[in-house]
């Protein structure tokens, strides 16, 4: 099975700006362009995955105060077998939080989640500024393990930054009140819906977010959304 492996980030700036993908509405959020420092940092080099939230579960003892549709694919408390290596998804912002916690660790901000993507030249896609979808998995008809694709690796040698599962950050935003919270999801995914709405699908290039009305947790987690970690070093 994939056993996590982390790289070291030092610290550094540039000039972020983002791109606003949404189906309705308008975004408040600070879309740049404005300097930000990230790091240093020890980046995760895979999504987490079945197995690594199974470890968790059995060492931390967590469980949801809300647990609709939590891991809903898993079966008698496990994932089926050969899905080990999958990044673990039907979990929501708040899980995957008290996962990185746990193991002193949090989810990336949305600037260190894109310098993590593009690197230090601001690629556009993990592995350059071409689209190549032959480097990620997009338009596909299921989840590949968290360690496929090694051709399109992020310039610091992160695994599948683009397509497979979006991926959390860790803000949550409040438009105006606590009625309407959101949060942000970055990178794509592998799955194409027949028609869309609210939600792209497919891949998203490294400086696009797509911000997502939380609705609940029986809607806020689904099977193509994941999450990797950060930890904050000297």
């Amino acid at each position: 099975m994939v056993e996590q492996k982390t790289v070291r980030i030092e610290r550094a700036g540039y000039i972020y700006r983002v791109c606003h993908r949404i189906m309705e509405g308008d975004c408040q959020m600070d879309h740049g362009p404005k300097f930000v420092e990230v790091g240093p940092l020890e980046a995760d080099v895979y999504c987490v995955t079945n197995h690594m939230f199974y470890s968790f579960l059995q060492d931390s003892g967590y469980r949801p105060a809300y647990p609709e549709n939590f891991l809903k694919h898993w079966v008698d408390g496990r994932c089926p077998p050969g899905q080990e290596d999958l990044p673990v998804v039907n979990i929501s912002q708040e899980d995957a939080k008290a996962y990185a916690a746990f193991y002193g660790k949090r989810l990336p901000t949305e600037p260190e989640w894109q310098y993590l993507a593009g690197g230090p030249k601001k690629f556009l896609w993990p592995w350059g500024n071409q689209k190549r979808y032959e480097y990620c998995n997009v338009h596909g008809t299921q989840l590949a393990p968290v360690n496929a694709y090694p051709q399109g690796v992020s310039p610091f040698g992160l695994y599948n930054m683009c397509g497979n599962v979006w991926e959390f950050v860790s803000e949550r935003i409040h438009d105006g009140d606590d009625d309407h919270v959101f949060i942000v999801l970055r990178g794509g995914s592998y799955y194409t819906a027949p028609y869309y709405w609210h939600s792209e699908s497919g891949a998203a290039r490294n400086d696009a977010h797509l911000k997502v009305h939380l609705l609940g947790d029986a809607m806020d987690r689904c099977e193509t959304v994941g999450f990797r970690c950060v930890r904050e070093v000297g």
